[in-house]
C-alpha cells in the first residue's frame, strides 16, 4: 500500500481505533475483576462477568468499531471477508494496547491481587490449545452466522446479547480447563504486567487456530457466495464498520 494510502487509513480509522482501545480496556478490567474473590472462583463470576460486558460493550461500540475486542475475533472478520487485512492489524495493535491499560487499571484498584487475571491451563499443553480453539472457534461460528445473515434493512439488534450470551456459556464450558480466555489481548495484557508467561502461546496458537477453522467452515458450507470485501458502512454486531 503506498504510504499515503497507509496516512490515510489510519487518519480515517482512529475512532474505531480509539474504541477498540477503550472496549478491550474495559473488558478486561471489568471481566477480570470477577476473578478477585477468594478462591475457588466460581465459574459464575467470570461466565457473568465477560459475558455482561461484551454484550454492554457490543451495544455501545459496534457502530464506531464494530466492537471486535478481541485478535481472534478479528482474524475471523478477515478471512470472512468483512475486514481489511491492514486495517485488522492495526485492530490487534489497539486490542493488546487496550488489554493491558485494563491490566494496569484493575491493578490500580486491587494491587497485587489483580494477578488472578493471568491465565494458565489445569491441562497440558497441547490440550488447552485445542480447548481454546474449540472455544474461540465456536464464538466465531456464531459470529460469522449473525455477519453473513444481516439485512441491512432489518438488523438484528439483539446480537450483542447473543454473543454475550455465548461467552458466558463457554466459560462456563472451558473455564475450569484453561480459564476460557477466547481472546489472545485478554491473556496478553496480565503476562505483561505480571511476566505469566508459562504457556502463554496456548492464548494465542489456540483462539487464532479456531477463529480461522471456524471462519473456513462457515465459508465452506454457507449457500450464499461469499460477501465482498468491503461490506456497507451499518453498525454490525462485533464487526467493523469500514469508512467510505
Amino acid at each position: 500500500m503506498p504510504q499515503h494510502g497507509a496516512v490515510s487509513m489510519l487518519a480515517g480509522a482512529w475512532r474505531a481505533l480509539a474504541a477498540e482501545v477503550v472496549g478491550t480496556a474495559l473488558l478486561v478490567a471489568l471481566g477480570c475483576s470477577s476473578l478477585l474473590a477468594a478462591p475457588p472462583v466460581p465459574l459464575t463470576h467470570p461466565a457473568l462477568a465477560f459475558g455482561g460486558a461484551v454484550t454492554l460493550l457490543a451495544t455501545v461500540l459496534a457502530p464506531i468499531s464494530g466492537a471486535h475486542l478481541n485478535p481472534a475475533v478479528s482474524l475471523a472478520a478477515v478471512l470472512s471477508g468483512n475486514l481489511a487485512p491492514v486495517k485488522a492489524v492495526l485492530y490487534v495493535v489497539a486490542q493488546c494496547v487496550g488489554a493491558f491499560l485494563g491490566t494496569v487499571m484493575l491493578h490500580g484498584a486491587a494491587g497485587g491481587a489483580a494477578a488472578a487475571a493471568c491465565t494458565a491451563p489445569a491441562v497440558g499443553a497441547a490440550a488447552a490449545a485445542a480447548v481454546e480453539a474449540t472455544l474461540t472457534g465456536s464464538l466465531c461460528l456464531l459470529l460469522c452466522g449473525l455477519w453473513a445473515a444481516h439485512d441491512e434493512g432489518k438488523p438484528d439488534h439483539s446480537g450483542p446479547l447473543k454473543v454475550g450470551l455465548a461467552i458466558a456459556g463457554l466459560v462456563y464450558s472451558g473455564g475450569a480447563l484453561t480459564g476460557a480466555s477466547l481472546n489472545p489481548a485478554r491473556s496478553l495484557g496480565p503476562a505483561l504486567l505480571y511476566s505469566c508467561w508459562g504457556s502463554h502461546w496456548v492464548y494465542w496458537v489456540g483462539p487464532l487456530l479456531g477463529a480461522a477453522l471456524a471462519a473456513g467452515l462457515h465459508r465452506a458450507v454457507s449457500p450464499s457466495a461469499p460477501r465482498a470485501a468491503v461490506p456497507a458502512p451499518e453498525a454490525l454486531p462485533l464487526n467493523d464498520k469500514l469508512e467510505p
